[in-house]
């Protein structure tokens, strides 16, 4: 069913998509969480077809595939890029260790709120996870008490790709082949383990960057006795011959340190079908747990 067709009610979901916008956005100072993705896309040229004021934003934090920044320059010159960082990547890694997906200082500076704005648009759609149906509504409240709306929120993967058609919107050209992401993210994402090796090779200098910062972090606990500023000891990587190799091989492999391969694979085994890509992924907001590191 096309997006523009209306059922029963004489509602279609392109009205109703509309309609939230329209509703939560007019007269409010709105904020577009734009990822440069296809669903914030779709927020995006909605808004303007909405006719409501707003800003769109872009967070980098040096994760981001190049092609993606060259896309979003390129055909979004409107989009404001925040920095959402203090320091270089390597010294960033080598004060806080590499971001893990239970310790994830990279989320927590790519969607922290920007003060000056009513409400957030955002592209979280249901059908992307169980754990997004259940959490997400056509507007809600984040736990600081801002406001958010997801008019996508109904819509497929297959209404996006529609609705982007109809605009004439161009999208990121690493949806398409050889690449053909069905969701662009981070590199190096530790959320999602199984594509980080292939993201390496992809972006090495990227990666490169990444190693560098995780040998100046070992090298800085060694000086500490291998212990962190609040006297934990670090896990069991600071063990190992080379203990930089074994930490980056953990990280790489399975997006965490605290563990060996071996005893991740068999924690693994025990969530098949538990755990998900990043629920706040391009959305501007954050699901980062407070996890401590090991900085």
């Amino acid at each position: 069913m096309s997006i523009f067709e209306k059922d029963l009610f004489g509602k279609s979901k392109h009205g109703a998509a509309l309609a939230r916008i329209r509703n939560f956005c007019n007269g409010k100072r709105v904020l577009v969480a734009f990822s440069g993705g296809k669903d914030s896309q779709c927020c995006y040229h909605l808004c303007k077809e909405a006719g409501i004021s707003f800003t769109a934003q872009y967070s980098i934090t040096r994760f981001e595939p190049p092609e993606l920044l060259r896309f979003i320059r390129a055909n979004y010159p409107d989009v404001i890029f925040r920095r959402a960082f203090s320091k270089t990547l390597v010294d960033e890694i080598a004060a806080s260790g590499l971001p893990t997906r239970w310790a994830r200082w990279c989320c927590e500076a790519k969607h922290k709120a920007t003060p000056g704005f009513d409400i957030a648009v955002i592209g979280v759609r249901a059908e992307e996870s169980p754990r997004r149906a259940a959490n997400w509504r056509a507007f809600g409240f984040k736990p600081d008490h801002s406001a958010y709306v997801c008019p996508l929120i109904d819509w497929t993967t297959a209404d996006v790709w529609e609705y982007l058609s109809f605009v004439g919107a161009k999208h990121c050209g690493l949806y398409d082949p050889p690449c053909s992401f069905g969701r662009i993210g981070c590199v190096c994402c530790p959320l999602v383990p199984r594509n980080m090796k292939q993201d390496a090779l992809q972006w090495p200098k990227t990666a490169a960057m990444l190693k560098m910062g995780a040998a100046k972090f070992v090298e800085r606990m060694r000086r500490q006795g291998f212990r962190t500023a609040r006297g934990k000891q670090c896990a069991t990587w600071c063990n190992a011959a080379n203990p930089i190799e074994e930490l980056w091989t953990r990280w790489i492999e399975t997006g965490q340190v605290q563990q060996s391969i071996a005893e991740f694979r068999a924690w693994e085994r025990g969530q098949l079908g538990k755990d998900e890509p990043c629920l706040f992924a391009g959305t501007g907001f954050s699901e980062a747990d407070g996890a401590e590191g090991e900085a």
